[in-house]
């Protein structure tokens, strides 16, 4: 088969960046669905060298996996459309994932920070022939291995165009719910449900929006999506995104808040809503006139309220259950299910609208009732809505993708329950 990409790059392209040695021969792979394999490397030589590792990667990214996983002692895994296959014949040696390691988190310390128990979060970029650049988001984590002192490695493919609308597939009430002039708009679902790539989406809406220019900062661990993209093509455009990554720039997300209060943002993006601080940092923007948007891991709309609660001390549960009703604006929660009718995989989304008739119902009863309340308010007939109301279930949602042939009668029932498949 033919590489991929041309194996000689421009001079001009050759002095402005050096491509990444072995990218140059990698190409997309046919799947095995039967045998769960994609074997990335033709020959499989005893110890994986750096420019094996960077063909294998890219062969992966080019055969359409979003993540790719190392382990000692195992072959590397691709997901390819939401499906797990081994992407070597081989198993790797210990030593091969510690040179992954290295390469990829570009210094020599990085076994010594697993084996202090840290684990890393970070970027890695290939240079590629053509002169363009393939991102990743890594996580390498401490596992029990063959001595005791294993590493898991996961990277995530990050496209190189950012994301727009149509891509992730938000219609015109959606993209109007998800860009109010101020309050908190939070986008959940499990790892892998593409949050990011929907936020980045939005990100992308604000910064071609001539109408309404925006300064944005962008707080993020680490950072996926660059804009540049975007931000090259902005001739005259006075919109603006400035970018922190937790652990290279700033400390946390809660100080990436704190700062972004000092630097006159319109809008704020935080990466993750994980803790107690950032949520009550964000909640401090929102109530200030800012626009916030943020993730989290849930998998309903009443399950992301429930989990935001518990991040609160009990004696200031209350108060803090006041405070983010009274911010949020909009709340999403994605999930990315397999296609059924050609390879690749469909956004379901469950949402909600925070109105003022919600947010009086709300608050006027015990915060305990909240979660019951919100699962009514998700699952009402559209006809019941109010002008200002919008909802969407996933029951109702998983139904819809079902009776067009776009979701399997499992995951219909997985996502959706058994009232996904009802008639």
């Amino acid at each position: 088969m033919q590489p991929a990409f041309a194996p000689v790059p421009t001079e001009a392209t050759t002095m402005s960046r050096r491509m990444s040695r072995g990218v140059e021969t990698a190409r997309a792979i046919k799947v095995d669905r039967e045998a769960y394999t994609a074997f990335m490397l033709d020959a499989e030589a005893s110890r994986l060298s750096v420019e094996d590792f960077r063909h294998l990667l890219m062969s992966a990214v080019l055969s359409g996996a979003s993540d790719v996983t190392f382990q000692p002692d195992q072959p590397p895994r691709a997901e390819i459309h939401g499906v797990l296959y081994r992407a070597m014949r081989k198993a790797l040696a210990p030593s091969d994932v510690d040179m992954i390691l290295m390469e990829t988190y570009g210094g020599a310390n990085a076994r010594t920070e697993i084996n202090g128990q840290n684990v890393l979060d970070y970027s890695y970029e290939l240079n590629l022939p053509d002169g363009g650049r393939q991102r990743f988001r890594v996580n390498a984590t401490g596992i029990f291995g063959r001595d005791g002192q294993g590493v898991e490695i996961t990277m995530r493919a990050l496209p190189s165009q950012t994301p727009d609308l149509e891509m992730v597939q938000i219609d015109d009430s959606e993209i109007e719910a998800l860009t109010p002039k101020d309050g908190i708009v939070v986008i959940a679902g499990a790892t892998g449900s593409g949050k990011s790539t929907t936020m980045a989406a939005v990100t992308r809406y604000h910064l071609e929006n001539s109408i309404r220019p925006v300064k944005i900062v962008d707080v993020q661990a680490p950072i996926e999506y660059t804009f540049r993209d975007v931000t090259s093509r902005m001739d005259g455009s006075p919109s603006i995104i400035g970018q922190s990554e937790v652990g290279r720039h700033i400390r946390s997300f809660a100080d990436g808040v704190h700062s972004a209060l000092r630097r006159k943002p319109n809008i704020i993006n935080v990466g993750e809503a994980r803790d107690f601080e950032t949520i009550s940092a964000s909640m401090e923007a929102s109530l200030t006139g800012h626009l916030v948007y943020t993730t989290t891991h849930s998998d309903s709309v009443s399950a992301t309220i429930r989990r935001l609660l518990t991040t609160f001390p009990g004696s200031e549960r209350e108060s803090r259950a006041y405070d983010l009703i009274s911010a949020l604006r909009f709340l999403m929660v994605q999930h990315l299910v397999p296609r059924a009718d050609q390879p690749g995989r469909v956004p379901l989304r469950e949402y909600l609208r925070f109105t003022d008739r919600l947010r009086e119902k709300l608050l006027s009863r015990p915060i305990g009732d909240w979660p019951a309340i919100l699962n009514h308010e998700v699952s009402e007939p559209a006809g019941d809505s109010g002008p200002e109301d919008l909802r969407m279930c996933l029951r109702d949602v998983s139904r819809r993708y079902y009776r067009q042939g776009l979701i399997s009668r499992h995951d219909a029932l997985r996502i959706g329950g058994i009232g996904a498949i009802e008639e």
